[in-house]
């Protein structure tokens, strides 16, 4: 199941050369997945320490059970937030880290303010900060420094009594260590981050390559056929020129070929990914068709449904279903009576793909496995890179690639990818009934 923080995420430009996703927009999705889990975290946490409300303040417990309840409640209307379309992260963080520490503070206060044995743990609230969001430095800066706004703030407007000052002492230097350490670590997680994005980026553009190397030798052996066809056609014409009508439809039909195959090639080899746009599933689904027609000759069948265009990168796209198709090929190859399924279809606001095939399938301890950076069932034919990039692919466009039992007895590849809101309404519009006396 998708986690909701990811639902409707808007899709930034990728990096140069590579069909991953860019370094922002990785911390983004983990950011708001980090946000989401402490915040459902935190909220039961507060309401447990009533309990130590209770034994600390009998007399005053209630009003610190309200506070806690109304801060649990906020902190999971922080969680809801991460689901929305365009959530930042920053934000949400900062609202977080604010009802939490708020919390605290108030109980600290009801409890005896310098003399509270809640003063310490301000350290926990700095701890969870660094330790359940992954943070650039400077956020971990900003988000440190609004902790100690909230914790030491009452105490430079009000002081606490003279004798209280040693244990206020202390306690500073604890949060001031806590901060530094916060953002050391924060600043060397970020280093560590980024060399792994720059791998992951790297692996990508070198499949990139090699599939670069794949399509050009399709290439080759795709305009073989309708070339030598065009050749015939025109050595024919050449000795009957009264044929030249019959001629004429057979030569049409041989460049069409050529310029479709020579389309398909030159949207599936390039690496960069261009903008967002309105796209039809058909047509790309056709053009990846193309470039594997044959592979696939003879042994597969499309079944296409209406869908609405879907909004994204068609030569993304294009390289995911490639290597579906691709895939299917491969689990085929040597069968008696080989298929292979390319299926479109709709399921309420999603747009699915379907690639099947009546291969050996993926065992089902295998199929979380599959989707994992150089795991590859091919042994040493395969690098493990393919349907990682093209989950990654299919994940920053709002969508979801899994893989299940097919009806005949293989794998099922589905591509869930969201159709557009904007899509949905023109669509609703025509189909409406018009006003009454229109």
């Amino acid at each position: 199941m998708r986690a909701p923080y990811l639902r409707g995420m808007e899709l930034p430009a990728p990096g140069l050369g590579s069909p991953t996703p860019s370094y922002q927009e990785e911390l983004s999705a983990s950011q708001l997945g980090a946000i989401y889990s402490a915040c459902l975290l935190s909220g039961p946490l507060l309401l447990a320490f009533t309990l130590l409300d209770r034994a600390l303040v009998p007399e005053d417990w209630l009003p610190l059970l309200a506070v806690r309840a109304v801060a649990a409640l906020s902190l999971a209307g922080c969680a809801r937030a991460t689901a929305r379309p365009g959530a930042a992260p920053l934000p949400l963080a900062a609202a977080a880290t604010a009802i939490i520490a708020g919390t605290v503070e108030a109980a600290l206060m009801q409890t005896g303010g310098a003399a509270s044995p809640y003063l310490y743990s301000i350290l926990v609230v700095q701890a969870g900060v660094s330790t359940l969001l992954p943070l650039r430095t400077w956020q971990a800066v900003l988000l440190n420094a609004e902790v100690l706004v909230i914790a030491l703030g009452p105490f430079a407007l009000r002081p606490p009594p003279r004798e209280h000052y040693m244990t206020l002492i202390i306690a500073c230097s604890y949060l001031g260590t806590m901060t530094v350490v916060s953002i050391v670590g924060a600043s060397a997680q970020e280093r560590v981050r980024r060399r792994e994005h720059q791998a992951r980026a790297e692996f990508a553009r070198h499949f990139g390559l090699l599939n670069l190397g794949t399509l050009a030798g399709g290439l080759a052996h795709e305009l073989s056929n309708p070339l030598n066809a065009l050749v015939l056609q025109v050595e024919l014409l050449a000795r009957e020129p009264e044929s030249g009508s019959k001629r004429l439809e057979k030569l049409r039909g041989s460049l069409e070929r050529m310029r479709n195959i020579l389309e398909a090639m030159r949207g599936g080899a390039r690496l960069s990914a261009g903008e967002r746009r309105l796209v039809d599933l058909a047509r790309e689904a056709d053009l990846a068709f193309t470039l594997l027609e044959s592979k696939l000759r003879n042994r597969a069948v499309r079944d296409y449904g209406e869908v609405p265009p879907v909004y994204c990168q068609p030569t993304l796209l294009g390289q995911v279903l490639v290597n579906l198709l691709a895939n299917a090929a491969d689990a085929v190859a040597g069968m008696e009576q080989p298929k292979v399924a390319l299926r479109l279809r709709r399921d309420g606001q999603l747009a699915l793909v379907e690639v099947e095939d009546n291969g050996p399938g993926v065992p089902e301890e295998l199929r979380a496995k599959i989707f994992q950076p150089f795991f590859s069932t091919k042994g040493d034919q395969g690098n493990g890179l393919g349907l990682w990039i093209s989950s990654e692919i299919v994940r920053v466009h709002g969508g979801t690639l899994t893989v299940h039992e097919g009806s005949w007895g293989g794998a099922l590849f589905r591509v869930a990818l969201p159709i557009d809101a904007r899509t949905l309404e023109a669509q609703e519009s025509r189909e409406a009934p018009p006003p009454p006396g229109s």
